[in-house]
């Protein structure tokens, strides 16, 4: 099944689409901010934030008695992801070429 379109509306049709397209590309930028947001905020608990430093229990020990950002309830000790990455991205080191 053919259909033809007059030239008026075939060009509002294709501005339509293209609206729609940049409709959609900005709620796709959107989505992925939120995305990375609620990553950043998930909290790790002690096991998890050893796995994603790749450290021990008394390297992270260590660390919070330096500065890093914990949360504790009773016993248990949580990290937010966002602030391990904040972390260890805060003590890169850049070495100038003399």
């Amino acid at each position: 099944m053919i259909i033809q379109l007059e030239g008026s509306l075939l060009e509002s049709l294709v501005d339509t689409l293209k609206e729609a397209t940049a409709e959609l590309a900005k709620y796709r930028e959107r989505e992925k901010e939120l995305m990375a947001t609620i990553e950043s905020n998930e909290l790790l608990n002690e096991a998890e934030a050893q796995a994603f430093l790749k450290r021990d229990t008394n390297t992270l020990l260590y660390y919070r008695n330096k500065g890093l950002i914990y949360y504790k309830c009773g016993r248990d000790v949580w990290y937010k992801r966002g602030d391990l990455i904040a972390w260890v991205e805060a003590g890169a080191v850049r070495r100038r070429l003399t």
